[in-house]
């Protein structure tokens, strides 16, 4: 039987970085209005991009471990740091906690139902008038 290694050797990448320079690089020049974009800068939003993930992952990951929910981390783990964490709230439409078809119909059902009320209560008062 082959027992698991007490320390996993880090994956080492095979360049500078884990993340592909070209990709960064298209999603820059999608996301931003970018004119040039050098080299330098490009490493660096490349190596940022990584910690940022290395850190929102390791993050994750360890609020999993402490509800012991597993060892594998899932969507519902981001989705939950990014809820409950104020400095990253800019995420929250980006990983935004998973519902339900029947409860996503629900809500609708509901706003809708809400919406008639609204408008029934602002013709009477227009009535009134």
């Amino acid at each position: 039987m082959v027992e698991p290694k007490a320390n996993p050797v880090e994956r080492q990448p095979n360049a500078d970085t884990f993340l592909p320079l070209s990709r960064v690089r298209t999603i820059m020049k999608s996301s931003m209005d970018t004119g040039l974009i050098t080299n330098e800068v490009l490493f660096l939003m490349t190596k940022c991009t990584e910690l940022f993930v290395r850190h929102l992952a390791g993050e994750a990951y360890a609020d999993a471990f402490r509800q012991k929910s597993g060892e594998t981390l899932k969507y519902e783990h981001l989705s939950q740091l990014v809820n409950k964490s104020k400095n990253l709230e800019f995420l929250l439409q980006i990983v935004p906690e998973k519902i339900r078809v029947h409860e996503f119909q629900e809500m609708l059902r509901l706003n809708r139902s809400a919406g008639s009320d609204d408008d029934d209560s602002e013709s009477g008062s227009e009535s009134d008038e």
